[in-house]
């Protein structure tokens, strides 16, 4: 059996136009359903011309580009009907995630590894359920991933070089990011921490946008200081009740270290118990979420295990409940993705291994090597994620798509952990194979849904 693909060129553009195309078909046949209700928060825009504050509604608490966008979207049309209102809020963030796939083809194509891994290790991302149903639905979790994208890429760039180009594109991420959603903070923070460590490592003190690192820093932090403060309406939520903003959602207090809570909370119960052990056969004998609190699946208090639930398994969620299914295919699909799953996060992890081993050959090297960069934002967004479960304690804190991103600093991690194992032909071939069996298992459900879906219309 011999896998490598002929016309590379081609391979890549299929894959890109086959993530879009689902992507697209998925917001025209989703009939508004999300994870979250933001269409309340896009009604009051557009009604009153003003952001809502932060007690108007369950999600007015959000900075509200997104919200903002598809307002005036519909004002600026005349779309009146809730068909078009949903068709349009969703395309918009169906469009965002083709260029969010698009990034990662661009990220992906220079990278000096071998053609055929590149293809697959792209299609590994296109492909992932759990990407492609969050741009076909109506929430700002689609702007923030684009532009956490759009950020890493610009700093990666930076990084080889100064640039005029990338320093306004790392800017505008930052002050985009800052009128998007609150976990643009992760990205905020290490575009700055980068920017400083280059200009003390090249000894680069300039404040030009065009050859300096410094400048970029400064204009991005006080630009997205402002827009976060002002555009969101913050400042004027302070002026009023002392608050910038208020978080509608209960939060709890600190779980113990290693006890476990008396009472049932379906969420983090200790912090052993919620961030040390990953229940990987409760995964596959239950590979869906249950809210009615009759199944308390152990997976529900395991973080990491609900993030990989997540990511592998469309179906996993049950969320919304118009993409509830019971069909026993897709569940077993859901079974076999969650079981294989962990070759990849094998993979994955002796990459971030060979990472950090090059974090320990000396100073200069971090000039020439930008895999701390991928580090610290791996670390960011992962440490992000544990401290919003460790807030909210509840299952529904933990998803993949808090993580998303800054997904595409695990690429390279992922690539030299794939690439130490293929220099053998069988396992090279094996592996191959198994990606191309993933792949089946990642779109069935998602094909699955756009006709469940279409059939309601």
């Amino acid at each position: 059996m011999h896998l490598e693909f002929r016309g590379k060129a081609s391979a890549y553009t299929l894959i890109l136009g086959l993530s879009c195309l689902l992507m697209l078909s998925l917001a025209l046949v989703n009939g508004g359903y999300a994870n979250d209700d933001h269409f309340t928060v896009i009604e009051l825009i557009a009604r009153f011309g003003v952001l809502p504050k932060s007690t108007q509604c369950w999600q007015c608490y959000h900075p509200k580009l997104y919200h903002f966008i598809i307002a005036h979207t519909w004002n600026l049309l005349g779309i009146t009907s809730p068909f078009y209102k949903h068709i349009s809020a969703q395309l918009f963030n169906a469009l965002a995630g083709c260029a969010t796939v698009y990034i990662f083809l661009r990220f992906i194509r220079p990278l000096h590894f071998p053609e055929t891994l590149k293809i697959l290790v792209f299609a590994f991302f296109a492909f992932n359920p759990r990407l492609i149903s969050i741009f076909g639905q109506a929430t700002n979790d689609g702007l923030i991933i684009l532009l956490g994208t759009v950020n890493l890429y610009a700093i990666t760039k930076i990084f080889h070089k100064p640039s005029l180009k990338y320093a306004l594109l790392v800017i505008i991420s930052l002050v985009l990011g800052s009128m998007a959603k609150l976990n643009f903070g992760v990205y905020f923070i290490g575009t700055l921490i980068v920017l400083v460590v280059l200009a003390i490592l090249h000894r680069n003190y300039s404040f030009s946008l065009r050859k300096g690192y410094l400048g970029t820093a400064a204009l991005g932090l006080l630009l997205s200081a402002f827009t976060f403060l002002s555009f969101n309406g913050y400042i004027r939520d302070y002026k009023e009740n002392g608050k910038l903003f208020t978080y509608n959602t209960p939060t709890y207090d600190l779980p113990h270290l290693y006890e476990l809570e008396s009472s049932y909370i379906p969420g983090i119960l200790s912090i052993y118990s919620g961030y040390f052990k990953f229940q990987y056969v409760d995964l596959i004998r239950n590979p869906h979420l249950s809210y009615t609190g009759e199944h308390r699946f152990k997976h529900l208090h395991s973080h990491f295990s609900q993030v990989y639930g997540h990511f592998y398994f469309l179906g996993f969620d049950n969320w919304p409940p118009q993409w509830q299914n019971d069909n026993r295919v897709i569940t077993a699909i859901g079974k076999v993705s969650l079981a294989v799953g962990l070759i990849p996060v094998f993979l994955l992890f002796t990459g971030l291994f060979m990472l950090v081993k090059n974090l320990f050959r000396g100073w200069d090297n971090l000039k020439r090597d930008a895999s701390w960069i991928y580090l610290l934002y791996i670390a960011g967004f992962l440490g992000f994620s544990v401290l919003f479960s460790l807030m909210g304690r509840t299952f529904v804190f933990m998803k993949a798509i808090y993580i998303f991103p800054g997904l595409l600093a695990t690429v390279v991690p992922f690539l030299l952990g794939n690439a130490a194992f293929i220099k053998r032909k069988a396992v090279r071939t094996a592996l191959y194979a198994f990606y191309i069996g993933l792949f089946v298992l990642y779109l069935v459900p998602v094909v699955y849904l756009i006709v469940q879906l279409g059939g309601k219309l």
